[in-house]
């Protein structure tokens, strides 16, 4: 897995975005620079983020996914998708054919399930509204879209909430993904980064709705066992299996208490950004 960063620029200030604050020198902000980085990766699969890429020009776009589709390789478009909204119908269609070309998906960051929690969360007016409009009309242009729902401690007791949403609202999604906040960047404000047992109940509330209604669904940066019945659905148990190289072994450690864990072998353990604020498990 490899990642490109096209730029800074977002359309969205969310308070737990992961990127460095901002400020410093934009790096690898044209098709050539983002080209020769494609190059120099590992085989893999390659995530396209920003900033937001879909404020980047839509050929450059499609030209940098036409080359990670010539490598046979699949790609992951990172995006908030309220873009997606106002694009040209033909724009829209070019862009998600060269994506499906390149076997790949958006990941959309969806952060809440109300036009009010999504502007606690983003602080921008609007993006709610657009945010689903773009999604909806990704997936009816026949693209398969995944939706990132980042844990934080304004959303966590809404999540069975969120997993409705997603079932009742937007039906067709191919899974959702609820990824526990990165303490880096904008995150790192401890403010919002709640303890993993307090989130445990209403995630796994969460995780049995999509179970019921036949949504598939993944956890990622929070460890097994915070998850009871559906410890299986920790994303990194698989990389750890297989011994797959990744940020999961360098953004996470084993701390004492996971001695003598039954997950032990399969867990790389919580976020290390996560015990420097809580300070234990």
């Amino acid at each position: 897995m490899s990642l490109i960063h096209l730029f800074r620029r977002c359309d969205q200030r969310c308070v737990f975005c992961s990127y460095p604050a901002d400020g410093g020198v934009e790096a690898g902000v044209s098709l050539k620079d983002w080209l020769k980085e494609l190059a120099a990766m590992p085989p893999g699969l390659v995530q396209i983020s920003g900033g937001e890429p879909l404020l980047a020009p839509a050929g450059d776009l499609r030209l940098l996914l036409a080359a990670v589709g010539r490598l046979g390789r699949t790609a992951e478009l990172q995006t908030n998708a309220a873009a997606a909204a106002g694009m040209e119908p033909g724009e829209l269609a070019a862009l998600v054919k060269a994506l499906n070309a390149a076997d790949g998906y958006f990941n959309v960051n969806f952060p809440a399930a109300t036009a009010g929690l999504d502007y606690e969360t983003t602080r921008t007016r609007g993006a709610f509204r657009k945010r689903l409009a773009g999604v909806r009309r990704l997936m009816k242009a026949g693209a398969r879209v995944r939706l990132t729902h980042v844990i934080s401690s304004l959303n966590y007791r809404r999540l069975p909430n969120f997993a409705a949403f997603a079932v009742k609202k937007l039906g067709g999604v191919s899974w959702v993904q609820f990824s526990y906040i990165k303490g880096t960047g904008r995150g790192a404000d401890p403010r919002f980064l709640p303890r993993y047992a307090e989130v445990r109940p209403f995630l796994e509330r969460a995780l049995l709705v999509c179970e019921k209604n036949g949504l598939r669904c993944e956890v990622d940066h929070v460890p097994p066992c915070f998850l009871g019945g559906f410890y299986r659905l920790n994303v990194d148990i698989v990389k750890m299996k297989e011994g797959l190289p990744g940020p999961h072994l360098e953004e996470k450690a084993h701390v004492p208490e996971c001695g003598g864990c039954r997950y032990l072998s399969v867990c790389p353990g919580p976020r290390k950004d996560y015990i420097a604020v809580h300070g234990k498990l």
